[in-house]
């Protein structure tokens, strides 16, 4: 009898042990996060794999943490491109090409950052790239002929300069097509947005103009037409509301020897209420351009001759000492920092500058071909 007994427990157990080999043969572990407190727990992980995020989580993407310079490329040889330059001083070069395998195409004009996405203009190839901001990956293109810059004026829109229809053309970013186009003077340049309506400065593209259109966002509707000096090139809004815009002057040049024939004067014209209140003239051959604001809205920044000045917006003259004197191409500002490009011959990779706003050099970084403009997280 205690034979069989023992028999049965022997048999029981196996049984128990096949049943048990079964049923983890069937039910594999599943890694995921098992933790029910998580924003991405998973009910059917068996196992926790450490992956587990929290609402404090921040997910850092690869282009987050600093900034992007556009570089022209030669022209006519489709080589522009964007470089990454990160918080911690590392440079990544020819970020879209080296993530899609194609290259952005022919004069990188500038770029903006909308939302989650890079809005990358290519001039002289007549389109807009639109890529991922945090990982460079195509999404798709918007056809514009010559555009120049892109600017957010709404939730949902985006205005475009556009040299080849001089014109606004308008951007529907929940499918990035062009919904409407606005005339504007010749050579539509920068775009500056202030209680719902645009400042757009038209720079006369390849000639001459002198004004800018204002334009009523909410309804695309042209408003105003504001007369300043010759060829507006940049303008900003400080801290009090007014506008600052800031005109090259015009050189006209024999067509054979190249020889100047005449020139009128730059100047920095402030604009109350859309109208000229003041004007302040440069020197004839300064040529100034790419005018900029601090964060405080109160102290411009801009180039002539290649050297970086700076101007209060209660003073009552030109500074005529440079606070950075250099060759540069374009500048930036961001976050109490001052940037230049030094395009070298034009032909060659350059380098981008960093300094400090009291003008001392901070870093040096190599960039792609004529770096062009900035792009700020």
């Amino acid at each position: 009898m205690k034979t069989c007994i023992k028999k049965l427990l022997t048999i029981s157990i196996l049984i128990g042990l096949i049943s048990s080999c079964q049923k983890d043969r069937s039910n594999p572990e599943i890694g995921g996060c098992t933790d029910i407190n998580a924003i991405n727990y998973d009910s059917l992980a068996t196992i926790n794999d450490g992956t587990c995020l929290y609402e404090d989580t921040t997910i850092v993407g690869l282009y987050d943490n600093g900034y992007f310079v556009t570089n022209e490329g030669n022209f006519g040889s489709g080589n522009g491109s964007i470089t990454f330059i990160s918080d911690d001083g590392s440079v990544a070069n020819n970020v879209y090409e080296s993530t899609n395998g194609v290259p952005l195409g022919d004069v990188v004009q500038s770029m903006s950052i909308i939302g989650e996405d890079a809005y990358i203009v290519v001039n002289n190839s007549n389109k807009i790239v639109v890529a991922s901001k945090d990982s460079m990956i195509h999404i798709t293109e918007i056809s514009i002929s010559q555009p120049r810059y892109v600017s957010q004026v709404s939730d949902n829109k985006a205005y475009v300069t556009s040299w080849g229809n001089n014109s606004i053309e308008v951007i529907d970013l929940t499918t990035n097509t062009v919904t409407n186009s606005i005339p504007c003077g010749v050579g539509p340049e920068s775009i500056t947005v202030s209680n719902g309506l645009a400042y757009v400065t038209n720079v006369g593209g390849w000639g001459l103009d002198n004004t800018v259109t204002v334009i009523d966002i909410a309804s695309d509707n042209v408003v105003s037409t504001i007369n300043v000096g010759d060829k507006p090139n940049s303008a900003q809004v400080d801290a009090s509301g007014n506008i600052w815009v800031l005109c090259g002057g015009y050189t006209e040049y024999d067509p054979v020897t190249w020889a100047v024939v005449s020139q009128t004067q730059g100047s920095l014209v402030k604009i109350s209420n859309d109208v000229v209140v003041d004007s302040y003239t440069f020197n004839t051959g300064e040529s100034p351009k790419n005018l900029l604001i601090d964060d405080y809205g109160t102290m411009l920044y801009y180039l002539s001759g290649g050297s970086v000045f700076s101007f209060n917006n209660t003073a009552s003259t030109l500074d005529s000492t440079a606070l950075i004197s250099d060759s540069f191409y374009r500048i930036g500002y961001n976050d109490n920092k001052i940037y230049g490009t030094d395009a070298v011959d034009y032909s060659q990779a350059g380098y981008s500058k960093e300094y400090s706003t009291s003008g001392v050099l901070v870093n040096t970084y190599n960039v792609g071909i004529i770096p062009g403009g900035y792009c700020f997280n």
